[in-house]
């Protein structure tokens, strides 16, 4: 059975506007956006959110996962332990509301299970194809910052970092990619990360950026010109 919304809440430590109490959406303090003001709505019968103000929403455990700052599989683990259902065990199954939007699959789900349900095989497939990129697209930035020449700068740009990487909802990303950097494994994402750090670094140079100040812009770019220089490639082989 799922959780409270606003039981949770108050576990939390949520602000609640009481006088909105008994009514059919209850209104708190956003924590995620820290407005200050009663933004956020919390339906108890239906156990969802949104705030109106950043627009975050989604169901009680999401909600929860979001304060406690951790994996969705583990608050779904919280309340009905580890055993899954024959068909959950899809890797597409598995995927929080904040994955599934990361790939474009999360309206989907919600609004036409049974096709999400037949595609579950290529949902699988996006979300693997994501983190792949995600993975080679943080551990160039990793790796760029770590050879950063400022000390000052350097704890600025990883702060920044470590609060970036968050965003892209790949569980265990950051404590993965520190510890590929320091054990320097030769992984397929790790030498695609390399790579894409070099052309970055060099584009730095070339703009005279001397404080990689366009450090995330230019490893965007480093990733868009090494798939154009492979779809050329692709084009001559063909």
């Amino acid at each position: 059975m799922l959780p409270d919304i606003l039981k949770v809440a108050e576990e939390y430590g949520v602000a609640i506007d009481h006088k909105s109490r008994g009514k059919k959406e209850t209104m708190a303090q956003c924590p995620f956006c820290n407005s200050g003001k009663f933004h956020l709505s919390l339906n108890a019968d239906q156990k969802i959110f949104k705030c109106w103000f950043c627009n975050k929403s989604g169901g009680v455990l999401h909600f929860e996962a979001l304060l406690a700052d951790k994996p969705y599989g583990d608050i779904r683990a919280k309340y009905f332990g580890s055993k899954r259902s024959k068909n959950s065990k899809h890797p597409a199954y598995q995927l929080s509301p904040e994955q599934l939007k990361k790939i474009g699959w999360h309206d989907k789900k919600r609004d036409a299970y049974n096709v999400f349900a037949k595609n579950k095989d290529e949902v699988a497939l996006d979300w693997k194809k994501y983190e792949y990129e995600e993975y080679v697209k943080y551990y160039a930035l990793f790796t760029l910052i770590r050879y950063y020449p400022f000390k000052e700068l350097q704890k600025i740009q990883y702060s920044w970092f470590r609060k970036e990487i968050k965003n892209s909802k790949v569980e265990q990303i950051e404590e993965n990619i520190v510890q590929a950097y320091k054990d320097n494994l030769r992984l397929n994402w790790t030498e695609k990360g390399e790579e894409i750090a070099r052309i970055a670094y060099k584009t730095c140079l070339v703009t005279e950026d001397e404080e990689f100040v366009n450090l995330y812009a230019n490893v965007l770019f480093a990733i868009e010109l090494l798939k154009l220089k492979n779809q050329k490639n692709f084009e001559t082989v063909k």
